[in-house]
């Protein structure tokens, strides 16, 4: 098994790296051969051998987040010699250890993550069609026929390389003819990942929500976490 995981990182999330890096290193999918792409537009001093830097342009607010797709995509004659893709967040720890066997599903095209607040049913979250996008002008405008059991957090996704290589062109299109009708989707690419996810729902390995445990919301949840989606000031898990 090969895996190839992501991070993109601009800015001031660059800083995260580091220590995004060596969580993942210790923790995420132990003994398997992970290979790192790291997007970004800032310089990386010390580039670890299992690790490949791609120079991108940072964008502005919703841009950097909504063509994630197509920035993910211009590595991919690298990512088609893996078997699996990993999109993490920047600002994602991963604090315990996450082996193959939980995390991968090979009967799934797909793997995503519940959203704690749907999981627990925080507002907008606790009737339909709570974060799904409604807009009819927008190729993210959720299935009328979807029965919004489960809401996917962006912060990670992933699944078979050649799925994924073939779901970011399709997203991307839909980004794109969005773009030409002057439409942007509510909550960017987690809505193109929604839509998509609920049109594939069968295809898709949902991994609970302890893999995106809300620090800001820590004190609401009655699971532990594997992977952290980090409190934005005073984190007790910041290096």
């Amino acid at each position: 098994m090969k895996v190839a995981v992501v991070f993109i990182g601009t800015g001031k999330y660059l800083n995260f790296l580091p220590s995004w890096y060596e969580r993942c290193e210790d923790n995420f999918l132990p003994g398997v051969d992970k290979q790192y792409f790291v997007f970004t537009d800032g310089n990386v001093p010390e580039v670890p051998d299992n690790a490949i830097v791609y120079p991108v342009e940072h964008l502005e607010w919703p841009y950097i987040t909504l063509y994630r797709f197509d920035i993910i995509n211009r590595a991919r004659k690298e990512i088609a010699k893996f078997d699996w893709l990993v999109f993490l967040d920047a600002d994602m720890a991963v604090v315990d250890k996450v082996t193959p066997e939980e995390f991968f599903d090979d009967s799934k095209s797909f793997l995503g993550v519940h959203h704690p607040c749907h999981f627990l049913k925080f507002p907008p979250h606790n009737q339909p069609p709570g974060s799904f996008e409604t807009n009819p002008l927008s190729t993210a405008k959720v299935p009328e026929d979807y029965d919004f059991s489960i809401y996917w957090q962006g912060c990670l996704w992933g699944g078979r390389v050649p799925d994924v290589i073939e779901m970011m062109d399709e997203l991307h299109d839909r980004i794109m003819k969005d773009e030409k009708n002057k439409v942007i989707a509510t909550w960017h690419d987690e809505s193109h990942l929604n839509t998509f996810y609920a049109q594939n729902k069968e295809r898709v390995h949902t991994l609970g929500p302890e893999f995106a445990f809300p620090e800001v919301f820590a004190d609401a949840c009655d699971f532990q976490p594997k992977m952290v989606h980090l409190a934005k000031d005073n984190s007790k898990y910041h290096a």
